[in-house]
């Protein structure tokens, strides 16, 4: 039997890929149109997202060679798939290096860059033309001055000559004005001109990144027979530079009895083009990952002669397998802890009920979705054993019918930011318990008697070990606290070792969540009181064992 596994390949190399998806023979195409396409629907996955875009056709009935020049350079020949309302699709190729000529217009943010580089440019030019004119008004003057410089003094009496000088000088000194404040001007204007043609630069800077940006596309060339009424091409690809988590706000009302899960998604895409107005669906769904569970393979085991005795280093060299005893293993962690990262139910999906604008590169584009208003049974809880404080937790179903997926929550206490936390999946009908913070009222104390208190305290022997504990729990606060204590006892899998053990007051609950020896007290400890539980535990074996 072969197996496969679903994968999305990388885009390829080859200049031409060539999609065969109909192969019906089709004739001689009679024209070739340009048009372009517009992203309508956008399917996120956890990685990766499934891009719909549409080509709207309005041609003659008869056969057509239509380009679509701008997908994405990234976009993945093996899983383009395009369809048609209308029309007749014959082959199709994906086009990824030299780019075919078409006949579309500019795209609106080139035709609106071209415009303004249009309108600078005229802007700069008027501007340096009034500059060379007032220049020219300098040149005028100085010409002035040059001339009245050659004029010879003629032959006249003194009062003549003193008057034709007051007369030169006077006419000097204009000309000299005039082209001193011709250049003053000058510079004023070359000055004021200067945001003017910094504005110029930036504009052909924000052109020619735009210009260079559109070339980087690849384009579609696919053969399409039209009955001369309206058509419309989707054409779907599938990009891996996109994904989506979910994000919470949990927001805990110890009035209301009420947990309220302010739901939201990050988004964030860089496929190489914006996804503007697309009609977003959301699904946990994973295509990127293997569709097969994976083979399980024959294996042989032999017997033969007994090895000899080996060292301990040795043994270790197996791994800790070898080394470690069911029963001296750490209990594995909840199940609820590594189901966040699993997400191995059906499939959910949700529509966001309006378009959105995706912008290429941009990260955590948070969207909205419907809080949940949950019932919650609160209460404190403490565990001795670590902490010196009680804690706030909430115990909650999730009676929305909805699922509410792993994702990482702000936790908030009547109004109050108290931590964060990540939530686990958890499926309709589930429970789900969450802690708010610690009650810095509430405190905690777990200690061993001394032996000079008259009682006692660790008493070992080399068979047999005595402990005894107090738990104190205290209530410094104002307000009555339902509370569980949670402690316990060790257990054993060996008949030989004994463990027998008492508590005052006896625990409401044994093996808690199916942990061996742990138990649970429950009450309600009012306001400036104080409860105490004292437990006892002895431990026996035989005497050529030891305890581990």
């Amino acid at each position: 039997m072969i197996r496969s596994r679903s994968t999305f390949s990388a885009r390829p190399t080859t200049g031409l890929l060539a999609l065969l998806l109909c192969t019906a023979a089709m004739p001689a195409l009679a024209d070739t149109l340009s048009r372009p396409s517009q992203v309508t629907a956008v399917t996120l996955y956890p990685w990766g997202a499934s891009v719909t875009r549409e080509v709207r056709i309005d041609a003659a009935p008869g056969q057509h060679e239509i380009i679509v020049p701008d997908l994405p350079a990234t976009t993945d020949g093996q899983s383009l798939r395009v369809t048609a309302e209308g029309a007749t699709v014959g082959a199709v190729t994906l086009i990824d290096d030299r780019q075919p000529v078409t006949d579309l217009p500019p795209a609106p943010a080139i035709a609106a860059a071209r415009a303004e580089v249009k309108r600078l440019a005229a802007v700069v030019r008027e501007g340096k033309d009034a500059v060379k004119t007032i220049r020219l008004r300098a040149l005028a003057a100085r010409d002035e001055l040059a001339f009245l410089k050659k004029i010879a003094a003629p032959e006249a009496d003194p009062a003549a000559l003193a008057e034709m000088a007051r007369q030169m000088g006077a006419a000097t000194l204009d000309a000299r004005t005039r082209a001193q404040q011709a250049e003053i001007e000058a510079r004023a204007a070359e000055a004021a001109l200067k945001p003017q043609e910094k504005a110029l630069k930036a504009a052909r800077k924000t052109l020619a990144a735009l210009e260079n940006a559109d070339t980087d596309h690849a384009a579609l060339s696919l053969a399409l027979e039209t009955a001369g009424a309206p058509a419309t091409l989707r054409i779907t690809t599938f990009t891996d530079a996109a994904s989506w988590q979910p994000v919470y706000d949990l927001r805990l009302d110890r009035a209301a009895g009420r947990l309220v899960v302010d739901r939201g998604v990050l988004v964030s895409q860089s496929s190489g083009e914006d996804w503007r107005q697309a009609l977003l669906t959301l699904s946990t769904a994973r295509p990127a990952d293997r569709s097969q569970p994976s083979q399980v393979s024959s294996w042989l085991r032999r017997i033969g002669p007994k090895d000899a005795p080996r060292p301990l280093m040795a043994t270790r060299a197996k791994g800790d397998d070898a080394m470690m005893a069911p029963e001296a293993m750490a209990e594995p962690a909840p199940i609820a802890e590594t189901a966040a990262l699993e997400m191995m139910g059906a499939t959910v999906t949700w529509v966001y009920p309006t378009p959105v604008d995706v912008r290429d590169g941009v990260e955590a584009l948070r969207l909205k979705l419907a809080p949940l208003d949950l019932p919650a049974e609160i209460r404190a809880e403490a565990a001795p054993l670590h902490d010196a404080t009680a804690y706030v937790m909430a115990d909650t179903r999730n009676d929305s019918a909805q699922v509410i997926l792993p994702g990482p929550a702000a936790l908030y206490l009547d109004g109050a930011m108290v931590g964060t936390a990540d939530l686990p999946l958890t499926a309709a009908g589930d429970t789900l318990d969450m802690g708010f913070g610690p009650i810095d009222g509430l405190k905690i104390t777990r200690r061993i008697p001394e032996a000079n208190e008259g009682d006692r305290g660790l008493i070992a022997r080399s068979n047999e070990m005595t402990e005894t504990v107090e738990i104190t729990a205290e209530n410094l606060t104002g307000t009555d606290w339902p509370l569980r204590i949670v402690d316990r006892v060790p257990y054993a899998t060996q008949e030989d070792l004994r463990i027998d053990w008492t508590a005052t007051p006896r625990p409401d609950v044994t093996d808690l969540e199916g942990r061996r020896g742990v138990m649970a007290w429950d009450s309600t400890l009012a306001a400036g009181a104080s409860t105490t539980i004292r437990l006892e535990t002895k431990l026996t074996w035989p005497a050529d064992q030891v305890l581990r």
